[in-house]
């Protein structure tokens, strides 16, 4: 064996061994992409392909059909509001003014059926303030919830 010179067996083999790392993240990489539209986008894009919705609920709209076990509700950024319609279950999370991403379908420019509905929390944490005292009740239902 010579120190200076590869063999050609490695050399091929390491050439496959890159391809198939560059072909793994090629692939791969557009499905772990998540792009989420606003409602003003989703209706400008009339598209059927699924989505992801992402806004804000807005006060006072949130209603339980009972009939069809629907949950309705409607998001808006701020400039378009669009109507929301899905089976699934929100967390304890959901309410007026929080923020949801949903994964479905457009049905109209003003309308869309959500599969999934996940809340959006704020990743800023901050201690109490001085003074400031855990809300009553709040220890018992994490508790409650844990599994």
């Amino acid at each position: 064996m010579t120190g200076g010179r590869a063999r050609p067996a490695t050399v091929l083999g390491l050439g496959m061994v890159l391809a198939a790392l560059v072909a793994v993240v090629a692939l791969g990489a557009p499905g772990a992409i998540v792009y989420y539209v606003t409602p003003t986008e989703l209706a400008a894009d009339p598209t059927d392909r699924p989505i992801r919705l992402y806004g804000v609920v807005e006060t006072g709209s949130v209603r339980w059909e009972e009939a069809t076990g629907e949950l309705r509700f409607t998001v808006t950024d701020g400039q378009t509001a669009v109507a929301v319609r899905t089976s699934a279950v929100p967390t304890a999370l959901f309410r007026d003014g929080v923020a949801v991403v949903l994964a479905g379908r457009r049905e109209s420019a003003t309308s869309f059926l959500a599969d999934e509905l996940l809340v959006k929390h704020s990743e800023v944490y901050a201690p109490l303030a001085p003074g400031q005292t855990i809300p009553p009740g709040l220890l018992e239902s994490v508790i409650e919830s844990a599994p």
